[in-house]
């Protein structure tokens, strides 16, 4: 039986464009996507292919080949450039990270057979990245946020020999703190007028309601109602914040909420 596994390669490129587009007002542009100027970003691309390990190479994918095929179908036709005047493409289509990753995703998968390639994740800033996966119609896009709290961890069950035993130092009696970053993951179909799965300013409206508000500079345990018998590890805390997101914020459905407690310590909620 042939092992199978997965090769990524990261490429960066910089590009230009604005989102001052023929077939929207402004108004309904504005709305969609916020300022109008033309802007640029340094966008990370992350390239992932699968197959069988080669029993003569050890290798998924030469990849050299793999850096060819990516800087010779998508860099080359996009660093450097302003996107709405330079790539036919984007004449046409807004240049938002989801029409930008798909049209990366369809100029590489003719070099792939079958479900080889399987995904294109691309960033325009480590707070937001979208990523298309084979197999899926959906794109996911995450957006990241940051909130300060504290915490004591404790089961009120439990005798504090058991506690301290089971907890250490994050069962301090007076708490203590974490800059906590949340990565909010939403999925949905591309609209074909907007180029969006969702409204970003919009969930970024309701995060910072929902979530940043209701957190940020607080003791969860002491502050906040849900805390007061849930026990506030990463894992409960991820899941208070997917309960009072709600299941579709900014209009596409709520994926995962990721929430690092600290670069070591990180918890993924799903919902169910």
């Amino acid at each position: 039986m042939a092992i199978e596994a997965y090769i990524r390669r990261r490429e960066r490129f910089s590009a230009a464009h604005h989102y001052r587009l023929p077939h929207l007002s402004e108004e309904e542009a504005r709305k969609t996507y916020g300022p109008l100027t033309t802007h640029g970003h340094n966008y990370m691309l992350e390239v992932t292919t699968r197959g069988p390990i080669g029993a003569d190479t050890g290798m998924v994918e030469n990849l050299k080949s793999l850096k060819a095929v990516i800087r010779q179908e998508a860099i080359a036709n996009l660093d450097n450039l302003l996107l709405n005047e330079d790539v036919a493409y984007f004449r046409s289509h807004a240049p938002t990270l989801e029409n930008l990753s798909g049209y990366i995703w369809e100029r590489l998968a003719p070099h792939y057979q079958g479900d080889r390639l399987y995904e294109v994740r691309l960033a325009e800033h480590e707070t937001l990245y979208v990523e298309r996966r084979s197999g899926s119609g959906e794109m996911y896009l995450t957006r990241g946020y940051h909130f300060c709290a504290a915490h004591r961890l404790h089961q009120p069950d439990l005798n504090e020999k058991k506690n301290r035993e089971l907890f250490g130092k994050c069962n301090n009696p007076h708490g203590h703190g974490h800059n906590y970053r949340v990565e909010i993951t939403i999925a949905g179909e591309v609209d074909e007028r907007t180029g969006t799965i969702a409204n970003v300013g919009e969930l970024d409206r309701i995060v910072d309601e929902q979530v940043l508000e209701y957190f940020d500079h607080k003791h969860l345990n002491i502050e906040l109602d849900e805390f007061r018998e849930l026990n506030p590890t990463a894992e409960n805390i991820a899941r208070v914040i997917w309960n009072r997101i709600g299941e579709k914020p900014g209009g596409a459905r709520l994926y995962r909420v990721k929430l690092y407690e600290t670069e070591r310590n990180i918890a993924e909620f799903y919902g169910g």
